[in-house]
């Protein structure tokens, strides 16, 4: 966990801590992105106190993750560079969104932001004999000098 995420995490926490009550999952209503980092803070919390009675233990509370309704829709063209006449399966799954789609290049579709982004940092990497100096002598290394999109989903309109 990443020191902004641990400061993120005591903020949500802070209000709960002065209450002195236990984290309530049955009646806990997930409406906004916010109430998933809470309810995953808390599930959390709860498998590190079981792990502590039995350390084979499940996790008690399933940490949940955001679909596409709680998320910013993007109207892009997808373009597919490796094999432009196939269609792409599209499985993502990350802190930030479960997403599952077919995408056929060419196509105009409206993508949750994080799909997008994710699609965008797919890249095949560029590799290039380089000369290196070393003191007086000079040698050739093969480097990595840039990197070639996969996809590409051109941004029409923010929906």
């Amino acid at each position: 966990m990443t020191k902004k995420t641990k400061e993120d995490a005591q903020e949500l926490l802070e209000p709960v801590a002065q209450n002195k009550e236990p984290f309530d999952f049955d009646t806990f209503e997930i409406k906004t992105l916010e109430d998933i980092q809470t309810w995953n803070i808390h599930a959390r919390k709860a498998f590190r106190e079981a792990k502590k009675m039995n350390p084979k233990a499940n996790p008690p509370i399933p940490v949940k993750v955001a679909d596409e309704t709680f998320h910013k829709k993007v109207r892009v063209k997808f373009q597919r560079f490796d094999q432009p006449e196939n269609v792409l399966k599209v499985h993502v799954r990350n802190k930030d969104i479960t997403w599952k789609g077919q995408l056929k290049p060419g196509a105009t579709y409206d993508l949750p932001l994080p799909v997008v982004r994710f699609l965008n940092r797919l890249a095949v990497p560029i590799f290039e004999e380089v000369k290196v100096e070393e003191g007086g002598s000079t040698r050739t290394e093969t480097r990595q000098v840039g990197e070639r999109n996969r996809f590409s989903c051109q941004m029409l309109e923010l929906l």
